[in-house]
C-alpha cells in the first residue's frame, strides 16, 4: 500500500501532539492552586479545565484516526 504524502503525517502528529498539550493544560488547570492572576477561579476555572480535557482528547483521537488512515 503507498504512503500518504508527508505533510498529511505531520498533520496527524501535530493533532495528536496538540490534543495532548491541551489535556495537559486541562489537568494542570483542573490541579493546580495558583492562579497567576491570568487564569479564571471558581466555577469556571473547572468548566473551562473540563473543557480543555474533553478537546484534547477529541483532538488527540481525532489525530490518531487520521495518523492510521495514513499507514
Amino acid at each position: 500500500m503507498k504512503r500518504k504524502p508527508i505533510h498529511q503525517q505531520l498533520a496527524a502528529t501535530l493533532a495528536m501532539t496538540m490534543g495532548v498539550a491541551y489535556f495537559g493544560g486541562g489537568l494542570f488547570l483542573a490541579a493546580s492552586s495558583a492562579t497567576y492572576g491570568i487564569l479564571p477561579s471558581g466555577f469556571f476555572r473547572y468548566f473551562f479545565a473540563v473543557l480543555l480535557i474533553l478537546y484534547g482528547g477529541y483532538r488527540f483521537y481525532r489525530g490518531y484516526q487520521q495518523n492510521k488512515e495514513n499507514n
